[in-house]
């Protein structure tokens, strides 16, 4: 089964391998305390050293000349082994590997082996190959067990994890730990903080280290890392020491548990939470708002029933009052032709009916029911009516009317309009003195048309005007002047879905009273 190398090798020493290998290399090699194989770039045998030839129980001269699968084959069984030496010889370079080996007297050895490379020249070739084998007990082949077992487990972890000497370098890795810092562990291996972090996260992690070797036992704090895809995560670091076989401090064993999903979510918790309670008091204020409301609501309520029953007990009482007189006169056979008293229950009747009239128009507004019917209405000659009307009402009283020249054309609902003007000036005639002047005025401009009428009463505080409009407002000074807050509150209703505004001025200082206007767009 051994080949011939004749055609294949020049003469050599049958004495031994110096011929081929020269005395310094050969003594090199069986110095060496374990199995030693050189081959040529095709993979033939061209050495192996005493102790190789010891382990092995063959000569180097029985296996020169023979490549790895024609070695294994000199022991039967042995065919699987010197395949996977092939694969080894193969490469890459360096590469290792662990298996049992038959020797010449049948019994089977645990060898590792290992290749490397060797420099060109050093054995008068261009390129040499180096196979050691060396021999492991059960002990070595435990231990190796579980040295590998150990690292698997740790690889299967997903959380980066490290240990380092005491000198701060790193012993070993996971591989989650370099696919973190983006390396391979051989990269990572002997490294210190100083290499593989900036320089302001490398002097914490040193600092913390020294730390823990100064007070030994179990670390943990939290910190940034920087990972090798360049981004700045937040981690957990838990830390430990570890001893020799004299209980010293030895190293240290880290893992890191990468939080910064977590504090994430934690940001986006606290800023929901933030959120919510900052919902939470703005509801609160709005339930406040609406709890306010509502009491006020029921204050003004209880203020409005109190104010329409006296209002219109006042003119029920007055018109009871003139029936009974006008009953008595009949009983008494007597004619009732008194003027006066006719013309009183004409008022009376005539306040009733404007009292029930704002009551129906406010809670149609409430009910979104108060609808215009709006047509070409001329506002000239609405408001020479509407003013007559009030001079007929009250002769004694000085209502002076403007009119511009022409015809004022509006969309409007006429008697609507009317309403608002009556309203104007019911109000002008109650807190005007008898003596004072009330002024109606039509003017226009811009497109638009004003109606205003202004008073010389006491006039209304500024402070007053936005709050002249609301329901149920009365002036402060007109407590005993008839009427229930609703006349503004609906006239500017009816404005406004009209296209127009409605408002109030006070005087220049000097000049008392008010004046009242709205304005209604010009009909195209």
């Amino acid at each position: 089964m051994l080949r011939s190398m004749a055609s294949l090798m020049p003469p050599r020493d049958p004495t031994g391998s110096e011929v081929m290998l020269g005395p310094g290399p050969a003594a090199l090699l069986d110095a060496i305390h374990a199995l030693v194989l050189v081959l040529d770039a095709q993979g033939y045998i061209l050495y192996l050293n005493r102790h190789g030839e010891g382990l092995l129980g063959y000569s180097h001269h029985e296996v020169h000349g023979l490549r790895l699968e024609e070695l294994a084959a000199l022991a039967p069984g042995q065919g699987t082994e010197g395949a996977a030496l092939v694969r080894l010889v193969e490469g890459p370079h360096p590469a290792q590997h662990e298996g049992p080996w038959r020797t010449r007297a049948g019994s089977e050895r645990l060898l590792a082996w290992s290749t490397s490379r060797l420099a060109p020249g050093l054995f008068g070739a261009e390129d040499l190959l180096v196979l050691t084998g060396v021999e492991m007990t059960e002990y070595d082949r435990a231990l190796r067990e579980q040295v590998r077992f150990f690292q698997t487990l740790i690889d299967s972890i997903p959380n980066p994890i490290f240990y380092k000497t005491l000198d701060g370098r790193y012993g070993g890795c996971n591989r989650a730990f370099a696919e973190m810092h983006n390396k391979s562990p051989e990269d990572i291996i002997g490294k210190s903080v100083w290499e593989m972090a900036p320089p302001e996260l490398a002097a914490r992690y040193a600092a913390k280290d020294q730390e823990l070797f100064d007070r030994p036992g179990i670390q943990t704090y939290e910190s940034s890392v920087r990972f090798g895809t360049g981004e700045v995560r937040d981690v957990i670091f838990y830390k430990a020491t570890y001893t020799d076989a004299q209980g010293k401090p030895a190293g240290l064993v880290g893992i890191v548990l990468d939080i910064t999903d977590r504090k994430r979510a934690e940001a986006a918790l606290q800023k929901a939470r933030d959120e919510l309670e900052e919902r939470v008091r703005e509801r609160t204020a709005e339930l406040q708002k609406l709890k306010d409301a509502a009491e006020a609501a029921d204050r003004t309520k209880t203020e409005f029933l109190n104010i329409a029953s006296h209002e219109l007990r006042t003119p029920l009482t007055s018109l009871h009052l003139v029936l009974t007189q006008a009953r008595r006169q009949l009983e008494r056979n007597e004619p009732v032709s008194d003027v006066t008293l006719v013309s009183r229950m004409e008022r009376y009747t005539g306040r009733l009916t404007r009292l029930a009239g704002d009551l129906l128009d406010a809670s149609r507004l409430e009910r979104g029911q108060l609808h215009m019917r709006p047509r070409p209405v001329d506002l000239r000659s609405l408001v020479a009516d509407v003013a007559g009307d009030f001079r007929q009402q009250y002769p004694e009283r000085q209502v002076e009317v403007e009119l511009p020249e022409g015809v004022a054309w509006v969309g409007a609902d006429r008697d609507r309009i009317e309403q608002v003007l009556a309203n104007f000036l019911d109000n002008a005639m109650k807190y005007t003195p008898p003596k004072a002047r009330v002024a109606v005025q039509l003017s226009c401009w811009d497109g638009t048309f004003r109606v205003s009428v202004s008073d010389e009463g006491p006039g209304i505080p500024a402070e007053e005007h936005a709050r002249l409009f609301q329901r149920f407002h009365r002036l402060s000074s007109s407590i005993h002047q008839p009427g229930l807050g609703l006349g503004l509150y609906i006239s500017r209703e009816i404005i406004e879905r009209h296209g127009g505004t409605l408002g109030v001025l006070g005087h220049p200082p000097g000049r008392p009273g008010v004046t009242f206007f709205f304005e209604l767009p010009r009909s195209r």
